[in-house]
């Protein structure tokens, strides 16, 4: 039993320290961030599974500099040169994600899940050897 609750809690805590930077960078971009329009420049996995990451360059105000970002979409795929819409952090304008992707639930709470994971885990694993024991 001892050894199992060792086992889960340094999982927990690596999985934390691995996905909590990504998931504190996606909460400040669904907090602060602002919409504007990006032009997809390139696809690049477009076979790949799951959502399909796009090169897009996006621009602040039309005498700014163009600013490029590597984002993902699920809903609509653009085709190189098409417009569509993404999310930008105001402090990190290369930091960005399609609007599509930001709306979904799971967004800004990769470190949150992978918690309640661990901890689902650690409470099954705890339950089968005091059954056992």
């Amino acid at each position: 039993m001892r050894g199992w609750a060792i086992f889960c809690a340094v999982f927990a805590v690596v999985n934390i320290l691995i996905f909590r930077p990504r998931a504190a960078r996606e909460r400040r971009l669904r907090r602060h961030g602002r919409v504007t329009t990006a032009v997809c420049r390139a696809h690049l996995n477009a076979l790949g599974d799951g959502p399909i990451r796009v090169r897009c360059g996006h621009r602040l105000c039309p005498d700014g500099a163009e600013f490029h970002a590597v984002v993902r979409t699920r809903e609509h795929i653009p085709q190189v040169g098409e417009e569509f819409k993404v999310v930008y952090d105001p402090r990190e304008p290369n930091h960005a994600e399609s609007l599509d992707v930001t709306r979904a639930p799971s967004y800004g709470r990769d470190d949150i899940l992978a918690l309640a994971m661990w901890t689902c885990l650690f409470l099954v694993g705890a339950g089968c050897s005091a059954a056992a024991g």
